[in-house]
Order: structure tokens, then C-alpha cells, then sequence
């Protein structure tokens, strides 16, 4: 993620959400939880098995995460 920006690019949200998830040591269970999806559904998500993704799920771990704004290159 941009230094202080919050701000990521396009070709990389997925590796910046992994990375935060990461950093901020949250659950991917819990995670999936509030979203209001499996686990083994949302760590497919998280490790870019499924091309496309649910707009509405992008938007909520971006917020969660603190992600402002995507690039799109």
C-alpha cells in the first residue's frame, strides 16, 4: 500500500490485502464470518484462485483494512 496514502494498486489489491490481514493479525474465520461467507470460500478469494470478486466483499476489506482508494493501471 502507498506510504500514508492508502492507497493500492490494481494489479496488487489481493497482495495488499494479504498482507494487512496479515500485519493487523486478523482471522481469515473471522473474516469470513462478518462477510458472511464460508472460510475455505474466502481464502480462495484472498489467495486470487476465483477471477472475479464480489464487488461488495472488495469494498468492505478495503474499509476493514483501511484501503482508500485502488489504482487502476
Amino acid at each position: 500500500m502507498g506510504f500514508n496514502t492508502g492507497t493500492c494498486s490494481s494489479t496488487n489489491v489481493m497482495e495488499e490485502i494479504r498482507e494487512l490481514i496479515k500485519d493487523n493479525g486478523l482471522s481469515v474465520s473471522k473474516l469470513a464470518e462478518e462477510i458472511g461467507i464460508s472460510r475455505k470460500a474466502f481464502s480462495r478469494i484472498i489467495n486470487e484462485h476465483n477471477k472475479f470478486v464480489d464487488m461488495d466483499i472488495l469494498v468492505y476489506l478495503c474499509k476493514k483494512l483501511g484501503i482508500k482508494a485502488i489504482v487502476i493501471e
